[in-house]
């Protein structure tokens, strides 16, 4: 635990049990929100599944690609979508209006993940086993990066950026990056400037043989990261200071994933049991 002993209400509220479950049938983390009328998009096996706050669905399509990461922009009103198949990384749009899933643009390097602010769209991506790069869009412009930062501004030759986040008011990006060792990989959180990628603060928590899964962006700047074996979150400050560690300690083998959903929701996606864990705050 940090030295502020405060604790968040995060922290508290997922020391309470949910106040609901939904059975959810996938092990794909990626969860946006829709923020404009406060709806959760799924992944469950082969489909996309759009559900409101009170679980109910909305819609379900099929889809037929592996989901890498999602993001929802306000500006378009659409989810934008990285697919992940082998020697196909294409990114997708979703129309939650009309129900439209279309192909935009196709890469040559893995879309690992992605983020959007207002009309920024940034994307990293990378070769297997190579460093990073930052693909910035400017969604007025279209489909061809206005700005790309490669290696060592986007990170070091031999790190890969797992998940990057727009902080709630743009002005920061919160990552997760990783390094390969002999077996396993090592984790650490990064903030960074979002104009110009320079590293605001480098926070090292090395979980031993654990996976980094979802990452969040929160009010107030703050960003919220989840492990997936010891089912532990990590709660940033808006410094990007290690504020808070919360063991998520029910009975689930996997944390998957977590969404802040009407900021009235903490969502917990969980695996084996495969369920959606609505924690009130």
């Amino acid at each position: 635990m940090a030295a502020n002993n405060a604790r968040s209400l995060y922290s508290i509220a997922l020391q309470k049990p949910p106040s609901s479950i939904i059975s959810l049938n996938t092990a794909v983390g990626a969860m946006p929100i829709n923020d404009i009328n406060n709806t959760l998009l799924l992944c469950p096996d082969e489909n996309f599944l759009l559900v409101d706050e009170q679980g109910n669905k909305l819609f379900n399509i099929k889809r037929n690609f592996k989901v890498s990461d999602i993001c929802f922009s306000s500006f378009l009103e659409q989810f934008l979508i990285l697919s992940m198949e082998p020697d196909d990384y294409t990114l997708h749009s979703l129309d939650p209006s009309t129900r439209d899933l279309k192909q935009i643009t196709k890469s040559d390097k893995i879309m690992w993940t992605c983020t959007c602010f207002n009309t920024i769209f940034i994307v990293s991506e990378a070769y297997k086993d190579s460093g990073s790069d930052i693909a910035v869009y400017d969604l007025c412009q279209g489909w061809t990066p206005i700005k790309t930062f490669t290696p060592p501004l986007s990170c070091k030759a031999d790190h890969q950026i797992e998940k990057i986040r727009f902080n709630n008011d743009g002005s920061r990006l919160g990552m997760i990056l990783r390094q390969k060792r002999e077996r396993t990989y090592q984790y650490w959180f990064e903030l960074r400037d979002s104009i110009d990628m320079t590293i605001v603060v480098k926070t090292n928590i090395n979980p031993d043989g654990d996976t980094w899964c979802w990452l969040l962006a929160l009010p107030n700047q703050q960003f919220l990261a989840t492990l997936q074996r010891q089912k532990t979150f990590f709660l940033f400050n808006s410094n990007g200071q290690l504020q808070e560690t919360n063991r998520y300690d029910y009975s689930v083998r996997f944390l998957n994933s977590v969404a802040l959903l009407s900021n009235k929701w903490l969502v917990v996606q969980t695996w084996k049991p495969n369920e959606l864990r609505f924690h009130k705050l």
